[in-house]
């Protein structure tokens, strides 16, 4: 499976009086989404399905990236990707019911994302880069991920180099 971790763009400030799990988006996060999903299109990504976090932050930027992207599809929102889980609840109530599907994006937060990736990839990488979008490829649990590529905004095409990933 061709597995596509997100981290949530650039919401409001933590400084705003918001609750936590309302925080928006910035515009710029609502720019960099969209961006995203559009290079995601442009390196001829198809998916099945994409899976929030039930924050306002992660399932906007979901949104963006699913237009950038051409994902005609519903997004399912899923509490495995709160901020306060461990990745190892993500790989079984998030990842793993869905190992039939070709493609998935996962959207969700830091540090749980990079945490997840390490586990998948079985080494420790950087902490993702807001709006970042890792590609691995992952055939179940008895072996590690591959790291594929990565892209974010800024980039003007996906990398091979793990440490942009941060």
């Amino acid at each position: 499976m061709d597995l596509f971790v997100i981290r949530h763009a650039r919401a409001v400030d933590t400084t705003e009086p918001i609750e936590d799990a309302l925080r928006p988006l910035t515009a710029r996060g609502r720019r960099e989404a969209l961006e995203v999903g559009k290079a995601l299109r442009e390196a001829e990504v198809s998916l099945d399905a994409i899976i929030t976090s039930p924050l306002v932050r992660a399932i906007e930027t979901a949104e963006l990236v699913a237009v950038g992207l051409k994902f005609e599809g519903a997004l399912d929102v899923a509490v495995e990707l709160s901020p306060s889980r461990h990745p190892q609840s993500v790989i079984e109530e998030a990842v793993l019911p869905r190992s039939d599907l070709r493609a998935i994006a996962i959207v969700g937060h830091e540090p749980q994302l990079s945490s997840l990736v390490g586990a998948l990839l079985n080494t420790a990488v950087p902490g993702l880069a807001k709006t970042a979008a890792v590609r691995l490829v992952w055939d179940g649990l008895d072996a590690p991920a591959r790291f594929k590529w990565v892209v974010k905004p800024g980039l003007s095409k996906p990398s091979r180099d793990l440490t942009e990933i941060g």
